[in-house]
């Protein structure tokens, strides 16, 4: 699996669950494996 950058709306639309079931679970997979995620969009989601 790649490596992915994770933005503000991927994370916010995640937990809202507006992505389909398989698109949950390969979010699920990627955040759990390979949390890439920038200051800026920690900031943002907070």
């Amino acid at each position: 699996m790649g490596q992915y950058l994770i933005d503000n709306n991927v994370i916010s639309s995640y937990f809202s669950e507006v992505f389909s079931e398989k698109a949950m679970d390969f979010l699920t997979e990627v955040i759990d494996l390979i949390p890439n995620i920038s200051v800026i969009t920690e900031i943002e989601a907070l």
